[in-house]
């Protein structure tokens, strides 16, 4: 199979030309910009929907079109867009018309990227999480990473971190855009059915995974999740493999020792070495990405005092498992999960941190293709929690498919889901025990009810 040459400078122009960012209010493009931008480019953008994210990036001397006036300005040498854009855009079409060079959004991260000492982190789940405790390492090693993850996280007050040093980046295998990374060390958290719109089948998924993994190989190297789904069929054969995990055969192997709410203890072993180390985040899959970024950092050598104390901090990135209050006693949290997989998982650090309370879930399902190809294990993960409740599909790039609603989960749940709209959330969570922890779940607009529920609002606020 034809493999594709990932980019590198010369494929974009000097430092100090300006570059245009079609859809920049995307969590990918909003820390392209910043990146862009540090590097002494004039960075322009615009979206359908400019948020208070983007509006940050104003802070960085980014600029912003209007969303009517969506055609690219003169002088610009460098367009950049996301996947979601049509090949049809007025902005595309100016700038092939004006031989004005284009890049989609990863190829234009890789030539950014590739020049560098690069880890990248790729899987089905938990890419973002890992990202984003790999660079905590990073920086508590005083390695001054450059950073690229799929969420805003608090401490950059956005989803990129600016730094002289090692580049670490969350390498998503949407429309194969890992590919179009160069990793010295690449990790694996799992590889499962996902996005397969991008793929013409498992396999190719699955061989796509192998080639950005082999690229590491007589590099850095790669790590790969022992407990992750479809990691070993990927890594097989592969040189420089070190599994990391909780299985006790791991070559990085982490054991809880024990758990208070949101904070585990933990200790990692490998080879001669062993420490204890504090988590700020709930879960086995969190002790288990926390295994994959302490073991990047002994690859990268950061010394062990600073990777005990590392990770004590870290309370996660938004939309993962993040707490945004309490509403008369009872927890409201946000999540991102959107994956029979992820809601599993969720929904079990929830039982973990909180043992004994009632767990309610508010879940919506993302995309008419995976609700109708996994409804059934949507509606399994969901029936682990006391009661759930599901809202109807958030569409986001796809058209709706004829007979296909929220109600093939709750069909297939037995009865133990129902549908329900946004605007009886609020009602439904006053009547709950007032020591429940309700869960948000979802990649859609989810979270603007959550935030709402969070802040007390009852029905007619804002969002969905």
């Amino acid at each position: 199979m034809f493999e594709r040459r990932p980019p590198d400078r010369s494929h974009l122009p000097a430092a100090g030309a300006s570059v245009y960012l079609l859809g920049i209010a995307g969590a990918g493009m909003t820390g392209l910009a910043r990146i862009l931008a540090a590097e002494g480019y004039g960075v322009v953008g615009s979206d359908l929907l400019v948020t208070p994210e983007t509006r940050r990036l104003e802070a960085h001397g980014i600029r912003f079109v209007d969303s009517d006036d969506m055609v690219a300005p003169a002088g610009v040498e460098l367009v950049v867009h996301t996947s979601a854009a049509p090949d049809d855009h007025p902005v595309l079409q100016a700038a092939r018309n004006a031989n004005v060079p284009v890049l989609k959004r990863a190829r234009a991260m890789g030539a950014l990227l590739n020049d560098r000492r690069l880890v990248a982190i790729a899987g089905t789940h938990g890419k973002t999480t890992v990202t984003a405790m790999t660079a905590r390492v990073a920086e508590a090693g005083g390695l001054d990473p450059l950073v690229l993850v799929g969420g805003r996280v608090q401490e950059w007050d956005g989803n990129a971190r600016i730094g002289s040093g090692v580049a670490i980046a969350e390498a998503d295998e949407y429309d194969r855009s890992f590919l179009e990374l160069s990793p010295s060390l690449a990790v694996i958290t799992s590889v499962e059915p996902e996005h397969l719109e991008c793929y013409e089948g498992p396999e190719h998924l699955r061989s796509s995974f192998r080639e950005f993994a082999g690229r590491a190989a007589d590099r850095d190297g790669i790590l790969a999740c022992a407990e992750g789904p479809g990691v070993d069929s990927v890594v097989e054969g592969l040189r420089s493999v070190a599994t990391y995990g909780l299985d006790p055969a791991a070559d990085f192997r982490v054991a809880i020792m024990n758990r208070s709410e949101t904070v585990q203890t933990c200790r990692l072993e490998t080879g001669d070495e062993s420490f204890a180390f504090d988590l700020g985040a709930p879960g086995d899959h969190n002790a288990q990405n926390a295994g994959a970024a302490l073991a990047v950092g002994l690859r990268l050598g950061v010394d062990t005092q600073s990777l005990r104390e590392a990770l004590a901090g870290f309370s996660g990135v938004d939309r993962r498992l993040q707490r945004l209050g309490d509403r008369g006693g009872r927890v409201i949290l946000d999540d991102y999960a959107h994956h029979p997989t992820e809601v599993h998982v969720s929904v079990a650090a929830v039982r973990d941190a909180w043992p004994g309370r009632r767990l309610a879930v508010v879940f919506q399902p993302h995309l008419y293709s995976r609700t109708q190809q996994m409804a059934a294990e949507f509606a399994e993960a969901l029936t682990a929690a006391d009661e759930a409740l599901v809202l109807p599909i958030y569409p986001a790039r796809e058209a709706p498919i004829p007979g296909v609603t929220a109600r093939l989960v709750t069909d297939a749940s037995s009865g133990f889901a129902d549908t329900v709209t946004a605007d009886e959330i609020p009602g439904w969570v006053d009547g709950l025990p007032t020591d429940s922890v309700v869960l948000f779940m979802g990649a859609g607009d989810i979270t603007l009810l959550a935030h709402r529920v969070a802040e007390g609002k009852g029905e007619n606020g804002v969002g969905l």
